[in-house]
């Protein structure tokens, strides 16, 4: 969307990067090989993000997560909804009276670090993006009848940085990416698979590790591909990977939607379709 880095962008991943003296593993121990971003949103290269946050830097991550919907409420008509937390300099200079330091960046460029998101917020920030930057607030339907608006909020995105996210979030799932093993034959699922930690790694081989500790899998899931109409989220706690607990749920709940939706379709045109007219014709003696 800024221009940084530049669309053609790309990343040699050896399956960790050093950034200020500290070394941050990707996921594929064995990386990723030069990578750009269409490759690395398939098969969630962290190292070609770490980079990008790098460059981006914690001002401009803050800006655009909080535009997009991330460290804040939804606004949904429900009691108790949390804000989650993107941090940025002036966050944590007002809570722990310290400086950033640009090593934060890299964690947090992957959803790492002090980041805290909902599931709805992830639901919520991928349907505005894929929409071109039109975030309908979430909201409780009673009856299909409801005719109330919702409320609206936008924030224009360039139609190119729809179409890479859009295009880098179908490769998940049918371009032999993370989630391939959730296509769907005849509908167009994209998806993203993520995990999050639960506690540092370095802590975690501290106390022991265990159960309590693994970390939770993420996907959020929309389809068809342009216009989509349903967006599901998946957060399975001690799940440990997307593609593999994840995606699966999310999968079984949009084919559920398309099924149902096709079953309805075919009522509907069984009621309206006008009755045929049986029509005999008489012989006629010569």
């Amino acid at each position: 969307q800024t221009g940084v880095p530049p669309p053609n962008y790309k990343v040699y991943c050896t399956g960790s990067a050093d950034f200020y003296g500290r070394i941050f593993h990707c996921w594929n121990k064995h990386g990723h090989g030069l990578i750009g971003l269409h490759n690395a949103i398939v098969h969630s290269c962290d190292v070609f993000f770490y980079n990008v946050g790098k460059q981006l830097g914690i001002s401009r991550i803050s800006y655009f997560a909080h535009q997009l919907g991330l460290g804040q409420r939804t606004g949904i008509d429900l009691p108790g909804e949390e804000p989650g937390l993107v941090p940025s300099e002036a966050w944590k200079k007002l809570v722990y009276h310290q400086p950033w330091y640009p090593g934060e960046t890299i964690s947090v460029a992957i959803g790492q670090g002090a980041t805290t998101v909902t599931p709805l917020q992830l639901a919520y920030s991928i349907g505005g993006i894929v929409r071109g930057g039109v975030f309908e607030r979430p909201h409780l339907l009673l009856s299909d009848s409801a005719t109330d608006p919702v409320p609206v909020q936008r924030f224009p995105l360039a139609p190119t940085t729809v179409n890479q996210i859009t295009q880098g979030m179908y490769g998940v799932v049918n371009e032999g990416g993370t989630a391939a093993a959730s296509r769907l034959q005849g509908i167009q699922f994209c998806g993203k698979t993520g995990s999050a930690q639960v506690i540092s790694n370095d802590l975690r081989h501290r106390i022991g590790g265990g159960k309590r500790y693994q970390d939770n899998a993420w996907f959020v899931g929309f389809a068809p591909r342009q216009d989509p109409d349903i967006i599901v989220s998946v957060l399975v706690q001690g799940g440990r990977e997307g593609a593999e607990t994840a995606a699966p749920i999310a999968r079984d709940i949009i084919r559920a939607y398309y099924q149902k939706k096709n079953e309805k379709q075919q009522q509907y045109t069984k009621a309206t379709k006008p009755p045929v007219v049986e029509t005999a014709q008489a012989a006629v003696n010569p």
